[in-house]
């Protein structure tokens, strides 16, 4: 495959110094004269009510507005220069020109996505650009996704999906004796495959004589647990749910067990290995102790592109347990997987590998250009990328690296059979409901969601942006492919720079893990023997000198990067052993500290194309980062 073309992506931003602002400003313009032409020529014969006088009186209201509205735009300055190279630190970056002239333009009409009945030009979007991303994730025509207004509320979603459809073979075998239907032999209790737990629900419907009452049926089936909450199926079935993450995963989890009513306590942590996935040996270990208890699986998650490594889960390898498992008589399992950030990553396979390019690459080290070798993510992340589509939900955010103004998430699910069983009454949005095969064909959103109102201009934004920027190898894969090699990069500077600048220093990096996808965690040490709390105090120090504080000017920052903390109330010891053994400090002092950690996002789409006008701000910032750290560490030695 040709090297793609890196002067595609210029067109899609507005570029770090606006260079395309000039011809973006006249989108803007027209967008906003079309928008008042529209209004102008809505039955123009009803006249104009704000006529000149009233146009007059209100000019000291103008003259405040103009006053505050510069307040603000003064204010705004000292946001963070998230399209510049030099920040290198949340999961921000630029927005794409059509997410934003999308956005805008909608934003005018306020739109509510609810229903077509509010929003009927903007829920059609939603549906459409769903659609891309749905096919994108592996999914087909019957699949059913919309948007959400980000990661957290469609993880909650899936899991609250995922709660009804562990029930729903009990539910159908309730469903059948009422109707006197003759049992389903796909139906076999907990643990039956998920995509036959729904298809056997659709079955009832078909096979129920006209006019059963087959709703009814299902509404007072005992193990319904939307009508009979969770903790009256679990005192009936003896058994509780258990929801097994890895260790990685994201504290939303936690968040989502709380709003269901599960429990925090109901979290089952698989480990995960050294470079941060799961290890599906210590899942199946889990899955067998809930079962030796009575336990049964709520929902296993993977995680695709971890907030704080950017690790992918072995979903390939997952899916191959849940099959063997299956196969022996050992029960299924909803597999979501949380790919809020890394589901884009999946845009350099589609329709093939795109291939992350030369293991080696060039930087400036003391105004000397040098190659240095890159270590690249191996292929299992695309192994597992490949198999996405196999999920049985999936959660992505199109405002992270679908680089889409905020806000905009979306949950994906496998089969559109999970509307019947999500639906809320809501007469003044929807007719009754008819039969499975009428809800899953249903153009509605709002009587399938956890989220009522939803702004239609996000819709607008995602559907402008990826119908524009085809989500594969040929568009959205590049501008990925890109982050990782950066993330490379930098990591390959940080572990090599004191080879690269024989300088002598006080210090070292090293990194947690080598980057899976556009993500860099990393920590300085000593180069004499330190305790852990020295060494996170200097760190910490590093990170105060990379940030700013509200009376701070981000104007005199020079670079940027964000910092986490890993405890062993997430990552045991064994996870982390290695690092440990690297940075020189023992177990216990991990056990009792936890490990503070600098951590760069690279996202920003500018470095390749600057690197080629002679600006090499990766290099710059390893530079810098090693800078501060020798000068933090000569305080902290004190």
């Amino acid at each position: 495959m040709p090297e793609p073309d890196h002067r595609d992506i210029a067109g899609w931003f507005a570029g770090p110094k606006a260079e395309n602002g000039e011809w973006f400003t006249q989108v803007v313009l027209r967008i906003v004269q079309d928008y008042h032409a529209w209004r102008r020529n809505y039955f123009p014969e009803d006249g104009v009510i704000i006529d000149a006088s009233v146009r007059r009186h209100n000019e000291d209201f103008r003259d405040a507005f103009e006053d505050r509205l510069l307040e603000l735009l003064g204010r705004l300055k000292a946001d963070f220069p998230f399209q510049s190279p030099r920040y290198a630190a949340h999961m921000i970056a630029e927005q794409t020109l059509p997410s934003i002239a999308g956005y805008f333009a909608a934003m005018l009409y306020n739109p509510n996505n609810v229903t077509a009945d509010c929003a009927p030009v903007t829920v059609t979007l939603e549906l459409e650009a769903c659609r891309l991303i749905s096919k994108m994730l592996g999914y087909d025509s019957g699949s059913w996704a919309h948007l959400t207004s980000g990661g957290t509320v469609a993880n909650i979603e899936a899991l609250w999906v995922a709660r009804t459809v562990s029930c729903l073979p009990l539910i159908v075998a309730d469903m059948r004796r009422t109707l006197g239907l003759p049992p389903d032999p796909a139906v076999q209790g907990l643990g039956t495959q998920p995509l036959r737990s729904l298809e056997a629900f659709a079955r009832v419907f078909a096979d129920a004589p006209p006019g059963a009452p087959v709703i009814r049926a299902y509404l007072d089936s005992p193990h319904n647990v939307v009508e009979q909450g969770q903790a009256a199926v679990s005192r009936r079935l003896g058994s509780e749910p258990a929801l097994l993450l890895p260790e990685s995963h994201h504290y939303c989890f936690e968040k989502a067990m709380d709003v269901l009513g599960l429990g925090r306590r109901a979290v089952v942590s698989v480990r995960v290995d050294e470079n941060f996935r799961m290890i599906p040996s210590e899942l199946e270990k889990e899955l067998d102790g809930l079962r030796a208890s009575g336990r049964h699986a709520l929902a296993v998650v993977a995680v695709v592109g971890t907030t704080e490594e950017g690790a992918v889960d072995p979903i390939d390898e997952l899916l191959a347990l849940r099959d063997r498992r299956h196969a022996a008589g050992l029960g299924s399992f909803w597999l979501h997987a949380d790919a809020a950030y890394g589901g884009y990553l999946r845009t350099m396979t589609v329709p093939a590998r795109i291939g992350l390019g030369e293991e080696a690459t060039s930087v400036s080290i003391a105004g000397r250009v040098q190659r240095i070798p890159l270590h690249l993510p191996h292929h299992h992340a695309c192994q597992a990328l490949e198999r996405l589509g196999e999920c049985d939900s999936i959660t992505i955010d199109p405002h992270k690296l679908g680089y889409v103004p905020y806000p905009a998430g979306a949950v994906c699910f496998r089969s559109n059979l999970v509307k019947p069983i999500t639906r809320q009454e809501a007469p003044y949005l929807s007719d009754r409901p008819a039969d499975p095969e009428a809800e899953r064909t249903s153009e509605s959103v709002g009587l399938y969601v956890l989220e009522g109102s939803k702004p239609g201009a996000a819709a607008a934004a995602v559907w402008l942006s990826h119908s524009l920027i085809p989500l594969d190898t040929t568009g959205h894969g590049v501008l990925v492919r890109e982050t990782v090699r950066q993330a490379s990069e930098l990591h390959a500077l940080l572990s090599t720079y004191p080879a690269l600048d024989p300088t002598p220093r006080r210090v070292r990096c090293e990194a947690l893990c080598p980057p899976a996808s556009n993500i860099v965690c990393y920590a300085f040490r000593f180069t004499e023997p330190a305790s852990l709390a020295d060494i996170n105090r200097l760190n910490r120090e590093v990170y105060e000198r990379f940030s700013v504080s509200g009376s701070e000017r981000v104007y005199d920052q020079r670079f940027f990067v964000s910092r986490t903390v890993i405890r062993p109330a997430q990552y045991r010891a064994e996870t982390v052993a290695g690092f440990l053994e690297r940075l020189g400090v023992s177990k216990a002092e991990y056990e009792a500290e936890g490990v503070f950690l600098l951590r760069s996002v690279l996202m920003n789409p500018w470095y390749a194309q600057a690197k080629a006008k002679g600006r090499f701000f990766l290099s710059e910032l390893a530079a810098e980062l090693y800078s501060e750290a020798d000068a933090a560490a000569r305080v902290t030695q004190q």
